[in-house]
């Protein structure tokens, strides 16, 4: 029994790490391809921007890996939904259909949330690269929330980016609420009436009590939205170098996929994520925007273009989606924790020149650049 439970849990880590390198290789393939195929006709005055060194490239290059990720997901999700229907066994054993079926519902709303992220945060930034106060300048304008804030009461108007920053925080509890799908009112059904007293009611709405299986819940929602609108800011903020953006994509998403997908088995469950169907959307969200980022790494090092917020937008906010998918509310709250204080730090401290200060993070940085070569 203990060999067939090890087996089979070592088929799933197998499942699934087979799934997160297919996606991030097809995504990253159908990005670089598309750049080949459109970036000469990318080449128009309203998509060109000047850079750190004051060349005009393109500045909305992202809008290729919003189109190449959502494709991406699309196929992948409708691929694992045939195959776990058709076949009955890639991610669950016969006698695990009723979980499959939650399964697949799970994934198709975590596609479904992908996409409202994609297009929401995609839109709000495109405006923002084409209409902002930046897009002239390439690096004058306000700078961060705050800064923001202060140039909008000055001109007595929401600046672009202060419009993508509460447009952004709308579309994310949206991307998050379709992640949640159901019927709110319905599910609520009194937590008291599961574990007893008002104290442990309060554990159970903040995700710190085993929930009832669907449970949705007005803190888990504004929990997640806040993590998608976070991370969609974060690397925002990072975003101030060729290639910087993508780097820290990709190692988001190696923190975030393969410590769930080697250790799940071993780990509480409050602290990591079964390898079932229901963490199928997450994994490959996180694999199709990195891999889309990383598809156009090389072209971006060379300076040829930059994602701009049009890219860097949408990969923020999905690889908040899916953190948020793969793992429990304890990680939840100790992510949001760290990306609230990260946020706040950017306003005081400049990341680049935290990374310029820490010889790793600099090599790290300008490896693969040519023109920052240290």
């Amino acid at each position: 029994m203990i060999a067939a439970a090890s087996t089979e849990g070592f088929d799933r880590r197998l499942q699934a790490a087979l799934a997160f390198v297919a996606v991030l290789g097809g995504s990253a393939a159908l990005s670089a391809l598309l750049w080949h195929w459109l970036g000469t006709r990318m080449r128009r005055d309203r998509w060109m921007r000047p850079n750190y060194r004051g060349e005009r490239i393109v500045a909305t290059s992202g809008l290729l890996v919003v189109a190449a990720a959502g494709a991406v997901i699309a196929t992948a999700l409708v691929a694992a939904d045939f195959l776990v229907s058709g076949y009955g066994g890639l991610w669950v054993s016969d006698r695990e259909v009723s979980q499959a079926r939650v399964g697949n519902s799970a994934a198709a709303a975590g596609g479904i949330a992908a996409s409202v992220l994609l297009l929401g945060f995609g839109w709000l930034g495109y405006r923002d690269d084409t209409r902002g106060s930046r897009r002239q300048s390439g690096a004058d304008g306000p700078s961060g929330f705050r800064g923001h804030l202060r140039l909008s009461w000055k001109r007595r108007r929401l600046t672009t980016g202060a419009q993508k920053a509460l447009g952004g925080l709308i579309v994310a509890v949206a991307g998050a609420q379709a992640a949640l799908w159901g019927d709110p009112l319905g599910r609520w059904d009194h937590p008291s009436d599961h574990i007893g007293g008002w104290f442990g009611s309060v554990l159970l709405a903040l995700g710190l009590r085993v929930e009832p299986a669907g449970m949705w819940t007005a803190v888990k929602l504004v929990r997640a939205g806040l993590i998608v609108a976070l991370a969609a800011n974060l690397l925002n903020l990072v975003d101030r170098a060729p290639g910087r953006a993508a780097k820290v994509t990709l190692a988001w998403c190696a923190a975030c996929v393969i410590p769930a997908v080697i250790g799940a088995s071993r780990w509480p469950g409050r602290f990591g994520f079964g390898l079932g169907p229901e963490a199928l959307g997450g994994l490959i969200c996180a694999a199709a925007v990195a891999g889309a980022s990383a598809g156009l790494l090389r072209s971006e090092l060379a300076e040829e273009h930059m994602l701009g917020d049009t890219g860097v937008n949408p990969v923020g906010a999905v690889l908040g989606l899916s953190t948020v998918a793969m793992y429990s509310a304890v990680v939840e709250w100790v992510v949001l924790a760290v990306l609230t204080a990260l946020s706040l730090g950017s306003e005081r401290w400049s990341f680049s020149r935290i990374i310029d200060a820490v010889p790793p993070l600099r090599w790290l940085d300008r490896l693969g650049s040519p023109h920052r070569s240290s």
